[in-house]
């Protein structure tokens, strides 16, 4: 199936106006996540998604879990996690064959990625100063308790 009716059919599904292809690409914003939809060859698309900046801190440990989540396709629901040369940042992709996907299934996948998507940006945003800072006041401070992410638990 071509890229264009793939969109129209996901367009279709979600209610808004055709996503434009520009270049051999198309961008949608999937929760407050963009994630780009690349004509990536002939017969396949690639679906890329921003996981976000290294952490200043924890950065090894963050690579490590990524090669082993790539390693057995550990969690990303078998998606790839790459950083881009170009800006560092480390990113979320994968390639489908256009001939296996149909409007329905493409709509299906999408949403699976997307899923994937938050939860290695949550998992990104674990390794960050903040998140460790708030864990250590938890662990000082009985009175006041912190929940993984920062924010104070009722």
């Amino acid at each position: 199936m071509e890229m264009k009716e793939l969109l129209d059919g996901l367009s279709s599904n979600l209610g808004i106006d055709s996503l434009a292809i520009i270049g051999g690409e198309a961008a949608i914003d999937i929760d407050g996540m963009p994630v780009l939809i690349t004509e990536a060859e002939e017969d396949a698309l690639l679906v890329s998604g921003l996981v976000g900046e290294p952490p200043p801190e924890g950065c090894e440990a963050f690579c490590n879990l990524m090669l082993e989540a790539n390693s057995g396709f550990f969690d990303t629901a078998p998606c790839t996690l790459a950083r881009n040369p170009e800006s560092g940042c480390y990113m979320l992709l994968k390639r489908f064959a256009k001939a296996s996907l149909d409007p329905e299934s493409f709509v299906q996948e999408l949403a699976a990625f997307a899923d994937t998507l938050a939860d290695w940006r949550e998992s990104l945003e674990s390794f960050r100063p903040a998140a460790a800072a708030a864990a250590e006041i938890k662990q000082s401070d009985s009175a006041i308790r912190f929940s993984p992410n920062g924010f104070i638990e009722a």
